[in-house]
Order: C-alpha cells, then sequence, then structure tokens
C-alpha cells in the first residue's frame, strides 16, 4: 500500500508545486506591471520637476530684470525730481525778479 500510495502523493506533490508556481508566476506578472508603471510615473515625475526647475529659474530672471528696472525707474524719477525743482526754482527766482522789476518802476 505504500508504494500504492507513493505515485499519488508525488502527483499530488507535484500538482501543488505547479500550483504554486502558477500563482508565483502571476504575481511577477504583477509585479512586472507595477514596475512598469513605476518607471513611467518616475519619468514623469523627472520631466515635470525639471520643467519646474526651468521655471522657476526663468522667473528668478524675471525678478532680478524687474529689480534692475525698478531701480533705475527710482534713478529716473529722482532725476527728473531735481530737473522739475530746479526749473521751478528758476521759474520762481524769474517771477520774483520780475516783480521786483515791476515794483520799481511804479
Amino acid at each position: 500500500m505504500t508504494n500504492a500510495e507513493q505515485p499519488q502523493d508525488i502527483t499530488e506533490r507535484l500538482n501543488n508545486i505547479d500550483t504554486q508556481l502558477d500563482a508565483l508566476a502571476d504575481e511577477i506578472d504583477l509585479i512586472r506591471t507595477i514596475q512598469d508603471g513605476v518607471r513611467r510615473e518616475t519619468r514623469t515625475n523627472s520631466q515635470t520637476a525639471a520643467r519646474l526647475e526651468r521655471t522657476i529659474t526663468r522667473l528668478a530672471d524675471i525678478a532680478r530684470d524687474h529689480q534692475v528696472a525698478l531701480r533705475l525707474a527710482s534713478q529716473q524719477a529722482d532725476s527728473d525730481r531735481n530737473i522739475f525743482q530746479a526749473e521751478i526754482l528758476r521759474i520762481w527766482e524769474y517771477l520774483l525778479q520780475q516783480g521786483n522789476n515791476g515794483n520799481g518802476s511804479s
């Protein structure tokens, strides 16, 4: 009886091993599918990070240009204010001279 039971045990064992191998093959296929998805996602994230880095660099360049423009505009405003003040002073002095000339001839 032992001899008759052994082949059946071996057949059951082999069937059990086949079932386990099939399950492992399915698991490996699932893992490969997940890995492919992770690779694609990683590539997309890398591309997005590079794009974001380029955008930040451009924004920093724009901010620097804006600071330079503000500094130049401020200098121009100071210069214009000085010119206007000098012109107002010149006109004021002219009017005072005209007033003095007019008062002296009356």
